[in-house]
């Protein structure tokens, strides 16, 4: 039977990327996005049978459907729950849509795709994973909201592991946690200012290599990685202690009005 993978949020950047090593490992792939034109056109760009359709997140009963659709074409082995917005500023100036916008798309959007996932899945097994960011471990001044979104994609992925341990189904369920990627969602910030912090820290990673961690991380053991791992130690130091992080923190916001202003 034919091993099905979906990505969702893949018209585009690191979906697309898993896409193609979701494809290159075998699977027939469903891309999916909220532009179905953009979803279409990476399909074709993978080829091998790779079907791409329009899906926006937010909707819980979006991912049911997709699931049925990846049962229709085969057995549904790999699950990657990619989709994600940032929207940056002071938490407390973001209007009402915007709000609604980031919470539904990075955390229902996860919760609504892996519950899709695993009763698709079943007993037969398969593998489920969460992108969040390195957000989700430590204070992110400016992106507080999305912060807050990520850290709880780490939480559920964590707790979602432990469920399906319980419940006895051969079910991997992981999160990645990377740095801050090169791609579009990012270098559209260049010129915000509550996005400084993208741009204060080392080289943005590239896609395609967290794409292939994110790949990695899903025949490990371990049920959440940090890419690069030394960054996360880094942002752990934050967390434990605030009041020494968030001046720290400050200051590399500082360095990142900078670099945007060069």
């Amino acid at each position: 039977m034919t091993s099905i993978a979906v990505v969702t949020g893949a018209g585009r950047g690191i979906g697309l990327r898993f896409a193609h090593r979701l494809a290159d490992q075998g699977h027939r792939v469903i891309l999916t996005d909220i532009d179905g034109d953009a979803a279409a056109h990476a399909a074709a760009e993978i080829g091998r049978d790779a079907v791409g359709i329009a899906q926006d997140v937010r909707d819980l009963g979006s991912h049911r459907d997709v699931a049925d659709r990846a049962r229709d074409l085969g057995r549904l082995a790999v699950w990657v729950n990619n989709a994600g917005i940032l929207i940056a500023g002071d938490s407390w100036e973001h209007d009402d849509d915007q709000v609604q916008a980031i919470l539904d798309v990075n955390l229902r959007g996860p919760i609504g795709g892996s519950a899709a996932a695993v009763n698709a899945m079943g007993a037969r097994g398969g593998a489920i994973l969460n992108v969040a960011s390195l957000s989700a471990l430590s204070p992110v001044p400016g992106l507080a909201i999305y912060a807050a979104t990520k850290a709880a994609v780490l939480s559920y992925t964590t707790s979602l592991q432990g469920d399906l341990n319980h419940a006895g189904l051969p079910i991997r369920a992981r999160a990645l946690c990377p740095d801050v990627v090169r791609t579009a969602m990012v270098t559209e910030r260049e010129k915000d200012a509550g996005a400084a912090l993208l741009f204060a820290g080392p080289k943005p990673l590239d896609a395609d290599d967290v794409a292939a961690s994110g790949l990695r991380l899903l025949q490990s053991r371990q049920i959440f990685r940090v890419v690069p791992r030394w960054r996360g130690a880094l942002a752990r130091t934050s967390d434990v202690a605030p009041s020494v992080g968030l001046p720290v923190l400050d200051a590399m916001r500082r360095v990142g009005h900078r670099r945007q202003r060069d």
